[in-house]
């Protein structure tokens, strides 16, 4: 549904929520503008990473994550066909033990449930399909995302049909809120917008305090994580994705850049050994990543993870040959079920959005959409409010406001300080 108040849009961030949601709210009549702080879009962990379209098992100690999960994937699949990488097999598999030797952090039949929320899950022999040291194992007809320049050429297309200008390598400085408005300050000046949407990925332009206002005590961490790259020696028509879960277990997905039948890129992950460091923020994040090399990562990274693979898929080096690595840093909340669902709210005229799984940009957007339209209804409606207080823009209040709060001094000569009675009796 069109609004009836075209705002002016700036969206600080070209990843999948900054771009989804520019040609989401173009779509309802907006006027949008993207930042991006890169030469292009889709370059931090969307553009990079292999990503699955999630159906919920791989939260199994969280609800409401595979909930949210399983109501954005139709919706996102629905909306972005063309990027949609259906596989051949998705197997989650229960393993015996973790790098550390505990074991999975959910019991085999509580897996084995939130597995078979999805209808079509079938159970998978571990050792007939070349696996070893696992409870049990399960196929899903679970897809991932295209990444890297197919991701990046199809979004072009649409923004570019959408009308839709991506200011490229324009670092967002801040942001400046006014009473009516919000301005981007870059370093070619001001932009001036009815609303701004910050899609960093929360990373920055952050307001001051913020976890104090929010109604919930949220825990945040930035992490820097890697991811391992390897060829396929003997691709398939189809790709396929392996994980082991619940704890520190490795995983294996496609990395579908491009739209040849015969897909050769995968990255190999670890629970613990891929996730390099926590921290309070971004920047600590971002510097760790900056200091690792290919030498760092080929002596203490990936000796780790081709170990741990290779304990519960012992032909895995055998069809996959590393090619290199690839890292960035990862806002995540902090929590005991592992929930990852978005958060969105709005503080100020400037809407943020915590990032969840990617098929949650679609859910996000559903929340920014009446987000932006009560803005509109607060900037541009009828009813103002103050202090509790609401009157109508035709209001004097509104109006004139600044013409009935200038008030004459003590003593001035003017009607509302007239004594006329008592300087009559004063004066007899």
């Amino acid at each position: 549904m069109r609004v009836t108040t075209q705002l002016r849009v700036g969206i600080v961030g070209g990843g999948w929520n900054g771009c989804h949601l520019a040609l989401e709210l173009k779509k309802q009549g907006h006027r949008v503008s993207l930042f991006e702080q890169k030469p292009d879009i889709f370059q931090g962990v969307s553009g990079n990473f292999g990503i699955r379209l999630h159906k919920g098992p791989h939260y199994p100690r969280s609800k409401a994550t595979r909930d949210s999960c399983r109501e954005a994937l139709a919706k996102f699949c629905e909306t972005y066909p063309e990027l949609v990488v259906y596989h051949e097999s998705a197997i989650y598999a229960h393993g015996e033990a973790d790098a550390l030797g505990n074991p999975s952090k959910v019991s085999d039949e509580a897996f084995r449930d939130v597995c078979y929320e999805s209808p079509e899950c079938t159970t998978v022999d571990p050792k007939a399909n070349g696996f070893q040291g696992l409870i049990s194992a399960y196929n899903l007809d679970e897809p991932s995302v295209a990444i890297g320049d197919r991701l990046r050429n199809a979004f072009k297309e649409k923004l570019g049909r959408a009308g839709i200008y991506v200011h490229l390598n324009t670092t967002v400085d801040r942001i400046i809120h006014t009473e009516d408005t919000n301005r981007i300050q870059t370093g070619d000046g001001q932009y001036v917008f009815d609303v701004v949407i910050n899609a960093t990925g929360y990373t920055s332009l952050l307001p001051q305090n913020i976890a104090d206002a929010l109604p919930v005590d949220i825990g945040v961490t930035y992490q820097t994580c890697i991811a391992l790259v390897y060829e396929d020696q003997q691709p398939q028509e189809k790709p396929l994705s392996f994980i082991v879960m619940d704890g520190w277990f490795p995983c294996v997905m496609p990395a579908i850049d491009t739209n040849e039948p015969l897909q050769k890129k995968y990255i190999l992950t670890h629970g613990s050994y891929t996730i390099l460091g926590s921290f309070d923020r971004h920047e600590e994040g971002q510097e760790l990543l900056d200091s690792l090399d290919e030498e760092a990562i080929a002596a203490q990274i990936k000796p780790h993870c081709e170990r741990e693979i290779t304990r519960f898929w012992p032909g895995f080096l055998d069809r996959f040959h590393y090619r290199g690595w690839k890292g960035s840093v990862l806002a995540k909340l902090k929590t005991t079920s592992e929930f990852r669902s978005s958060l969105t709210f709005e503080k100020d005229g400037v809407i943020h959005i915590f990032p969840g799984k990617v098929s949650n940009v679609v859910t996000a957007a559903e929340e920014v959409v009446p987000l932006i339209n009560d803005i509109a209804r607060r900037r541009h409606g009828v009813v103002r409010e103050w202090n509790g207080v609401r009157f109508t823009v035709s209001s004097a209040f509104h109006t004139h406001g600044k013409e009935i709060g200038d008030k004459p001094g003590l003593g001035e000569h003017h009607t509302s300080n007239l004594q006329t009675y008592v300087s009559l009796v004063t004066a007899n």
